[in-house]
């Protein structure tokens, strides 16, 4: 975890981070309900005890974003469909991606434009094809220049959760993605 987080958001991501396999690039089902429910419940306030949430928008994103990675997709879309703001788009997109509507995905991807978190993601996924020697992946990556979500979905759409090296790799990839953009949320909510 890069920032200080509110003891809640740092209990929730400690117990998402146990998560063993990761959450899947498609899930049919929440991975925790008890976790769903617990989130569901919290106001704002409850989520970031002790710190004052200067951004609405941002602090619901960072909700949707923590029921995404417990894998509770309508939960999070519930929250995400009344965000217009970039990042509120792209936990739209994400949760589209995951839910196997590519179409839908990419044009809330659309709507997301460049974002922040890009520029971190990309050099994480170029590092990590190297690592894991995916020479067709780091070549893509390496044209690109930059980090390309399009792309990205139709990695997804073409892996269908394989349990193969690129299904980990993406996986892995998605994980990423997930706490790049709760860290980025929590910590705009909090400014």
């Amino acid at each position: 975890m890069n920032q200080q987080y509110s003891t809640i958001v740092k209990e929730i991501i400690e117990e998402l981070e146990s998560r063993n396999p990761l959450p899947p690039l498609s899930p049919t089902e929440e991975w925790s309900s008890r976790l769903t429910a617990r989130l569901e419940n919290y106001s704002l306030g409850d989520l970031f005890d002790g710190f004052a949430v200067t951004d609405p928008e941002f602090g619901e994103c960072a909700k949707s974003g923590l029921l995404l990675w417990n894998d509770a997709l309508d939960s999070s879309h519930k929250i995400v469909q009344n965000i217009g703001t970039k990042t509120g788009n792209y936990w739209h997109a994400i949760m589209h991606r995951r839910e196997n509507d590519y179409s839908n995905a990419k044009y809330w991807f659309g709507r997301v434009g460049k974002h922040p978190i890009y520029f971190e993601l990309h050099r994480y996924a170029l590092e990590l094809s190297r690592t894991e020697q995916l020479e067709e992946y780091t070549n893509v990556l390496e044209s690109n220049g930059e980090w390309n979500a399009v792309q990205f979905v139709d990695w997804c759409q073409a892996a269908s959760n394989s349990e193969d090296r690129v299904g980990a790799f993406l996986e892995q990839l998605q994980l990423k993605e997930l706490k790049l953009l709760i860290d980025f949320s929590c910590k705009n909510a909090l400014i």
